[in-house]
């Protein structure tokens, strides 16, 4: 899991960073596939006196859950972000185990001719959309073992175009590069 943190119109100390680390590296323990965590940490001023916000965006299973929260002490804020952010991953995991056993639907249709029972699945098609962002092929593989997929789509930094890298059964990786001729 990587964390970025970082402040906008506040100094980011090393005690902050650390408060900041250790709190929020604790949602890892609700959910084991995060690969990147965004934390902004912010101070505004306002009627009633200066107000600490923290930010935190959670790339996790190619799914980005954000939560904000707001306090008159920084510590407090980050504290706080940190329960919205393991109910709203627990709310993620249990979302994706229940739709993991919704398995296909599966429609019986009775032939009154023939007297014989036809049993079809229905199948759906789920698209989805991939924001590539551009890296190395060894980033690739690094994100596609973090979010516990067997493919990764990613935008290779020197080419400039879409690859794809997958696991192959013998356990080594393939890289897939696009070929127009």
């Amino acid at each position: 899991m990587r964390m970025i943190i970082s402040g906008r119109h506040l100094e980011v100390t090393p005690a902050i960073r650390e408060h900041a680390e250790k709190k929020i590296g604790k949602i890892k323990k609700y959910f084991d596939q995060i690969a990147e965590v965004y934390i902004t940490l912010s101070a505004e001023h306002k009627k009633s006196g200066e107000v600490h916000i923290a930010d935190v965006l959670v790339y996790v299973n190619g799914a980005k859950i954000k939560a904000t929260e707001s306090d008159k002490d920084l510590y407090a804020a980050i504290d706080e972000v940190v329960d919205v952010l393991e109910k709203q991953l627990t709310k993620h995991k249990e979302k994706l185990r229940d739709n993991k056993h919704a398995k296909s639907i599966k429609k019986f249709e009775f032939n009154a001719e023939a007297k014989s029972i036809t049993l079809e699945k229905t199948r759906k098609i789920v698209s989805t959309k991939v924001m590539a962002k551009p890296m190395e092929v060894e980033e690739a593989i690094l994100q596609m073992e973090t979010m516990g997929k067997k493919f990764y789509i990613f935008m290779n930094a020197e080419t400039e175009e879409l690859n794809v890298v997958y696991k192959r059964r013998d356990g080594d990786y393939s890289h897939v590069e696009a070929g127009w001729e």
